[in-house]
Formats: C-alpha cells, structure tokens, sequence
C-alpha cells in the first residue's frame, strides 16, 4: 500500500491578474455544484465574476491545495459591519472541510478589521451551509431570474464575537 503525501494547503491573498482564474473557479463552482443552465449563469455574470477592483480594492483571499486555486472569499465595505461578498470552493474539493477552513479564516479577517457584523447574499444553495456556520437567515431578495421563478437570494447575517 502507498501512502499519498498530503496535500499543502495554504491561505494568502489574492494576487493581481488572477481574477480570471478566480472568475473560471468561481463560474465552474457555482455551475457543477448546483447545476444551473447556462442560461442563468449568463443571466448576470457580474454578480459572482472576481473582478480587477475585488484584489486592489476588497479583501480577496484565495485557497490554495497543493499550489493550486481551490477556493476564494472576497470582503467589501468597512467595519463595524462588512458584506461577505463571494465565497466559494473548487466543485472537486468540497465536502472535505475546505469550506469551513474557509470560512473561519474570513470570519478572523473581519475580526482583525474591527469587523462586528457581515451580511452575507446567499444562494439558496448555500443558506445551509452559512447557517451551519452560525449566520441567520433573515430575508430574501424579491427579485428572481426570469429562466428561475421563485428562486431567491437569502439575505443573512452573521455576528462575530
């Protein structure tokens, strides 16, 4: 029997220029995990790409597993209260505790930025998983998508201590 090496994983910031690659993790994750049609991922590309302004002028932290990119959180705004922006997993790397790793890392990131409160646009897909991690859901948007009557972005909100 041979034992795999383990894996190297590390948090660090986001670098500039790899926006595009935190889009196509953050694109593929959204569809492969959750299976949406094309259609809805063309919908409003704008509201879950990276963009240039996400590493310059946000706090965007990358995941990586043996050097390459498995994960992304972006913080926008300022404290006290500060919006968790994005946050995803690579679709092959979840259910192995890289979300939760993820998560508490950003949780004290905020903390370190006097950050009392996030709010947290969720995809109802993962309104679980925030409330696992102690964040309330405590409403919806009450847009959907034209192609996905009756979904809806969860408005949640989670207090750091």
């Amino acid at each position: 029997m041979t034992v795999e090496p383990a894996e190297t994983i590390i948090i660090r910031h986001a670098c500039d220029g790899e926006h595009v690659g935190l889009t196509e993790l953050v694109m593929r994750s959204v569809q492969c995990t959750w299976g949406y049609p094309d259609e809805f991922m063309n919908w409003n590309p704008e509201d879950i790409t990276i963009e240039p302004e996400h590493i310059t002028e946000m706090i965007t932290n990358v995941l990586e597993v043996d050097g390459r990119l498995a994960g992304v959180y972006v913080l926008r705004g300022e404290a006290p209260e500060m919006e968790l922006s994005r946050m995803m997993i690579a679709p092959e790397k979840t259910r192995l505790g890289l979300g939760r790793l993820l998560w508490n890392h950003m949780v004290e990131t905020a903390r370190q930025h006097g950050v009392r409160e996030l709010t947290i646009d969720s995809d109802p897909n993962a309104e679980g998983f925030y409330q696992r991690m102690g964040a309330v859901t405590i409403g919806a948007h009450d847009w959907s998508p034209p192609m996905m009557p009756g979904w809806h972005v969860k408005i949640m909100k989670y207090q750091i201590r």
